[in-house]
């Protein structure tokens, strides 16, 4: 990467935070919005209470930030929420989940689904679980902004051989919900 194109990253990261900051109520509110930026794309995403957002090491998880569990080791996928922004072919985020589940019945023939209530204030939104009881159970959401954007959310937890509990549960969708994509 050039220094040009450091600069003109580091200028719409500045641009980004300050159309962000001057949204009406934001000086008083806690600001608790992760701003992620690169090639081509910034958004934010809320840190849950008690989750630290991270996005020096998200690379090593394939995510472009990754929301850690306070008092998980910082290299365990459990306690993990994985937020990647993808390229999208289309709108159709329910062809891209049944794409995943069918790799994932590929590699593990006893998977089981089952559809997750969730939805994004702004986006149209898609949860499933994909589990094997006593093996692993890993929560994956699509969040599409819209035929307008060329993007596509992809979130992900992985809570090992256990259900999320209630409050894992809670910053996983929160998480989701506070998306935007600038």
């Amino acid at each position: 990467m050039t220094r040009n194109d450091n600069f003109k990253r580091s200028c719409l990261a500045f641009i980004a935070a300050s159309l962000f900051l001057w949204q009406p109520g934001i000086a008083q509110e806690k600001l608790d919005q992760l701003l992620v930026y690169g090639d081509g794309f910034i958004f934010s995403v809320k840190e849950p209470l008690g989750w630290r957002g991270d996005t020096e090491n998200a690379e090593k998880f394939s995510a472009n930030v990754v929301l850690h569990e306070a008092g998980k080791p910082q290299n365990s996928y459990t306690g993990l929420i994985r937020v990647s922004l993808n390229d999208k072919t289309d709108e159709n985020i329910a062809k891209d989940m049944a794409a995943d589940m069918h790799e994932y019945r590929d590699q593990y023939p006893k998977v089981q689904f089952r559809e997750l209530a969730l939805n994004h204030p702004n986006y149209k939104s898609l949860a499933e679980i994909f589990y094997q009881p006593g093996e692993f159970y890993e929560y994956v959401a699509y969040v599409n902004p819209g035929p307008k954007r060329k993007f596509l959310f992809s979130v992900s937890m992985n809570t090992g051989k256990t259900e999320a509990n209630e409050k894992e549960l809670a910053a996983y969708k929160s998480a989701i919900q506070s998306l935007t994509l600038f």
